[in-house]
């Protein structure tokens, strides 16, 4: 099983504010889902990940990762009222175009996986994932559940938590291999 990637769909909004009205992006993720050769509506009933960020020019920032296990799919649960919540307090502190990637959950045969009851705990430990590197690129992004160890702890040269103190003068030579090891 393997997650897949689509988008990035752009987001409606009106007055800066994400619209509840998103009928643009659901036909863009339908003919996605032609395209590919799913069934037209397979990708939005799709479980899996998603991301919400903002595009400036070439450059894409997130600012919430979420899952879906819900029997209507990612349609059902991106554009909940608490989430607009979220999507809207960026949009009205930041720039740019709001972005909805979605990353349905594969079968080995490339189907969209249906198989909501075994396939949660690789969902949840996705999601943790992505947000670990949606943080690293962006230590403001929305997300509250599951992050107090990604936002406190630091391992120097690797990965700093937010609430922690960033490093101070010049690196340790370990430091500085490590980051070349991890890619930091």
């Amino acid at each position: 099983m393997y997650f897949d990637m689509y988008g990035p769909f752009d987001v409606a909004r009106a007055n800066r504010r994400v619209s509840g009205d998103q009928s643009a992006l659901w036909q863009d993720v339908r003919e996605a889902s032609v395209k590919y050769e799913y069934e037209k509506n397979g990708l939005e009933r799709a479980i899996g990940c998603y991301a919400f960020g903002l595009c400036n020019g070439q450059s894409y920032k997130p600012w919430y990762v979420g899952m879906t296990m819900a029997q209507t799919g990612f349609r059902g649960e991106i554009f909940q009222d608490h989430k607009l919540k979220h999507y809207n307090e960026v949009m009205a502190e930041h720039q740019g175009t709001p972005v909805m990637f979605l990353m349905p959950l594969l079968t080995p045969e490339g189907w969209f996986c249906r198989d909501r009851v075994t396939t949660k705990p690789l969902i949840q430990w996705t999601e943790k994932m992505l947000f670990g590197v949606a943080f690293q690129r962006n230590p403001r992004c929305r997300n509250q559940r599951d992050t107090k160890f990604l936002r406190n702890v630091t391992v120097r040269g690797v990965f700093a938590g937010s609430e922690t103190e960033g490093e101070t003068g010049r690196p340790a030579p370990s430091v500085i291999s490590a980051r070349n090891m991890f890619g930091t």
